[in-house]
C-alpha cells in the first residue's frame, strides 16, 4: 500500500512538472515578444543592407510590439555574422536579414558554420540589381572600354565588391566568362568600404548594389546592370544583356530569416508583423527615398524560391568552373 503510494505521488508530480513545461512553452510563445529583439546585418553599418534594415526597424515597434535592434558583425562577405547566427538559441529574440546567393552559394565554396538550412525564412524584402560603375572622372567611359582593356592587359582592371561568391563577386566572374576577360576582383567587408575605395580612386571598378549606385549620384559613372531590363531608379543604365552580354543577370535579394528550430507559432508572429511592415506607406516612402527596390515575399513564398535558387547557383558556379 505504501509502495503504491509513493508510485502515485511520485507519478502525479512528474505529470504536473510535465503540464508546467508545456503550459511555460505555450505562455512563452502567446507573450513573445516580451522583450527586444535583435537582427544581425552581417555588413557594415551604412551598407545597402544595413541601410535597409534599420528602415524596417524604424517600424519595428508599432507592428512588431517591441524595438528592433540592428545589431552589425561584417566580414567575409557575410560569413562573420552568419557563422554567429548559426548558434544563437532559437527562441525569435535574434534574428538574421540573409541575403541572396550568399547564404545559398557560400556555404558550396567555403567551409562555414551555416547552411542554407540554418535559416527559417521569415519575409523577403528587396532584390537589389548588381551595376558596375566607375568614378565620375575616370577614364574607362563604357563596359565595351572595361572589356576592351581588360583584354588588352589582363589582370590590370580591379573591381571592387563586398566580399568572396555575394552577389556583386559572382557578377564579376559571369562577366569575365561571357567576355573572356581576366581582371583582378578585390573583395571588401562590405559594400561601404567597395565604395570607399572606388572613391579614392584605389580601385578602377565597383561591382555594387544599384542601390548604392543611385545614392552616390553623379559621383559616378554607372557602365551596365545585371538586369533583364533597365530598371526604372535609372532608366540610362544600359543592362549587360543589350550590351552583348546576356549571361549576366545578378541581384542581391534581401530578407528576415529566425534560426532553425524556432517554434512555428513564432514564425507566423513575426510574418505578421514584417509583412504588414511592408505594407505600409510611410516605409515604402522611406525605402524609396534609400533607392531600395523592393521585392515582398511571404515565408512559403521564399522557401519555394530558395529551393530553385540553389539549383539554379550550383549549376553556375559549376559553369563557371567554381565547384565541381
Amino acid at each position: 500500500m505504501i509502495k503504491r503510494t509513493i508510485l502515485l505521488s511520485v507519478s502525479f508530480i512528474i505529470l504536473v512538472a510535465l503540464l508546467a513545461g508545456c503550459s511555460g512553452q505555450s505562455n512563452t510563445e502567446d507573450t513573445y515578444p516580451n522583450k527586444s529583439v535583435q537582427m544581425i546585418v552581417s555588413f557594415t553599418p551604412g551598407a545597402a543592407t544595413d541601410t535597409q534594415a534599420r528602415i524596417i526597424a524604424k517600424y519595428a515597434k508599432q507592428y512588431l510590439g517591441q524595438e528592433l535592434v540592428i545589431v552589425n558583425k561584417p566580414g567575409g562577405g557575410g560569413q562573420v555574422g552568419w557563422n554567429s547566427f548559426s548558434k544563437v538559441k532559437p527562441d525569435g529574440y535574434t534574428l538574421a536579414a540573409y541575403n541572396l546567393p550568399h547564404i545559398i552559394t557560400q556555404p558550396l565554396v567555403n567551409d562555414t558554420a551555416f547552411q542554407l538550412d540554418t535559416f527559417e525564412p521569415i519575409v523577403n524584402w528587396g532584390g537589389d540589381p548588381t551595376v558596375f560603375a566607375v568614378k565620375k572622372d575616370s577614364d574607362i567611359q563604357s563596359l565595351d572600354d572595361l572589356i576592351e582593356r581588360a583584354k588588352a592587359s589582363p589582370g590590370s582592371i580591379t573591381i571592387g565588391n563586398a566580399g568572396k561568391y555575394v552577389g556583386q563577386h559572382l557578377a564579376i566572374l559571369l562577366l569575365e566568362n561571357a567576355a573572356g576577360i581576366d581582371v583582378e576582383d578585390v573583395p571588401f567587408q562590405g559594400s561601404s568600404e567597395a565604395i570607399s575605395s572606388l572613391l579614392g580612386g584605389h580601385t578602377d571598378v565597383i561591382s555594387g548594389n544599384l542601390s548604392d549606385i543611385y545614392r552616390l549620384g553623379d559621383q559616378v559613372r554607372p557602365l551596365g546592370i545585371a538586369s533583364e531590363e533597365r530598371h526604372p531608379f535609372d532608366p540610362s543604365i544600359p543592362t549587360f544583356k543589350e550590351q552583348g552580354y546576356p549571361e549576366v543577370i545578378m541581384s542581391t535579394d534581401r530578407g528576415i530569416a529566425a534560426r532553425k528550430g524556432t517554434p512555428e507559432e513564432i514564425i507566423k508572429k513575426l510574418e505578421k508583423a514584417f509583412l504588414q511592415i511592408l505594407k505600409d506607406e510611410n516605409f515604402v516612402k522611406d525605402m524609396e527615398k534609400a533607392g531600395a527596390d523592393l521585392l515582398v515575399m511571404n515565408r512559403q513564398e521564399v522557401i519555394k524560391d530558395l529551393e530553385a535558387r540553389s539549383d539554379e547557383y550550383k549549376d553556375l558556379l559549376k559553369s563557371i568552373g567554381v565547384v565541381k
